[in-house]
């Protein structure tokens, strides 16, 4: 019996000894994290995020590389058709869909379920394809409104226009009283899906614009063209809608709010008689986002390791973090609650209260663009077949018919 204890204690100090060794047994593993455009401006930001992400999970390296904008779609779909892709991707909505298509970003449905309702609803949405998840969003943008106080008094106004039917009826006004325009729109693809009438159909596979509800949009805007209430130059991209708010030709300007402040370096003047408001909301209910999103490569040999770190840096802290550097909107509700971006609610500076807005919009956001590997494509042909009906007095339901024509043939385009 003292022989048979004396082994059993060998052997229970050698598994002991080998179980330490295993538990205490350092990782080695590298994974590579490509982003879109944001070397040299954010390398502060990134590598103190890899350091800190390095230091709580000891043995995994993060190798960044940075992709300049302009060839970031050939470099991602060679690298994604050559199984190169790097483990962790920034990628823009258009090529997340495409790389989802062909199966080369991981499904993260159930993955990243216990993330889910950190994100706000409708931005969450544009990493799905199908029913399925690819992506966590990341940091994107929204519109606002700086519109001109003094300008809406002498029209009578005393508030900025909440709905498309309320600005275009202020236009009118305006441009009979002052001279001076309210709506500027420049292009169609944007306005018609906020308004309820998609490009593509629900399934993706065909043009869903021939409606009598598209013509009726096309017939109201070259009726109001007609009138002088859309300015050509700002429509043919001859005039700059910053410079034309800064020299009071406009009442309003709809765009980010971190471009507000090219007005103060124009005009001071005229950006001390204006204020922010919230975009024009569409009949659709919801105002449109420009988003980026993190995904995790599909052959990743670091799976596990990859998702941490994509949601490492979709977190609400290293959102709010980043947008404190730059511009931007966080993906994340907590980091968009954060008082950040509620202090500029009663801001008198109309970029920091159009921060407010535009957060506060992300309840009510989506990217509303039809998830098709051409959509860039699809907008250019509907917004020409516009600047026809408007400049060439083409008819409405045949510029209507032309545009679900070449939609349906950019979608069958592979």
């Amino acid at each position: 019996m003292k022989g048979l204890s004396t082994v059993l204690v060998a052997l229970c100090l050698v598994l002991i000894v080998g179980c330490a060794n295993a538990g205490g047994s350092k990782k080695n593993v590298e994974i590579k994290f490509w982003t879109i455009s944001l070397s040299p401006t954010f390398d502060d930001y990134i590598n103190g995020l890899i350091d800190q992400f390095e230091a709580e999970n000891e043995g995994v390296t993060v190798i960044w590389e940075d992709i300049p904008y302009d060839t970031v779609e050939q470099r991602v779909l060679t690298a994604a058709a050559s199984k190169q892709l790097a483990d962790v991707l920034n990628l823009n909505t258009d090529y997340l869909k495409k790389l989802a298509a062909v199966g080369a970003v991981a499904d993260l449905t159930e993955k990243a379920a216990d993330v889910k309702d950190d994100f706000f609803e409708g931005v969450w949405e544009a990493g799905n394809l199908g029913n399925k998840t690819y992506a966590l969003p990341w940091y994107l943008s929204t519109g606002g409104m700086l519109y001109n106080k003094e300008l809406l008094a002498k029209a009578g106004f005393d508030h900025p226009p909440a709905t498309d039917e309320e600005a275009w009826q202020m236009s009118e006004v305006l441009y009979e009283k002052l001279g001076v325009y309210g709506n500027t729109p420049k292009d169609i693809h944007l306005y018609l899906p906020q308004n309820g009438i998609p490009l593509v159909s629900s399934d993706l596979k065909s043009a869903a614009i021939n409606t009598p509800e598209a013509v009726e949009v096309f017939k109201q805007f070259k009726e109001r063209f007609d009138k002088g209430l859309i300015p050509r130059e700002i429509l043919l991209g001859q005039a700059k809608p910053n410079e034309w708010y800064a020299q009071e030709k406009m009442a309003w300007w709809g765009t980010g709010p971190q471009l507000f402040r090219q007005v103060n370096d124009l005009a001071p003047e005229v950006y001390k008689k204006s204020d922010a408001a919230p975009s024009i909301l569409g009949t659709s209910g919801y105002y449109h986002i420009a988003i980026m999103n993190i995904a995790v490569s599909a052959k990743s040999k670091a799976p596990k390791e990859a998702l941490a770190f994509a949601k490492f840096v979709t977190n609400a802290e290293s959102q709010l973090e980043f947008s404190k550097i730059v511009a931007i909107l966080p993906s994340v509700k907590k980091a968009a609650a954060d008082e950040y971006f509620t202090q500029g609610e009663n801001s008198e500076d109309p970029s920091e209260k159009g921060k407010f807005y535009a957060a506060a919009q992300l309840e009510r956001a989506k990217d509303m663009f039809a998830p098709v590997e051409n959509i860039s494509e699809i907008n250019k042909a509907v917004n020409e077949e516009f600047q026809r009906v408007l400049l060439e007095n083409k008819d409405p339901q045949k510029a209507i018919e032309d545009a679900e024509a070449r939609i349906n043939e950019l979608l069958q385009t592979k």
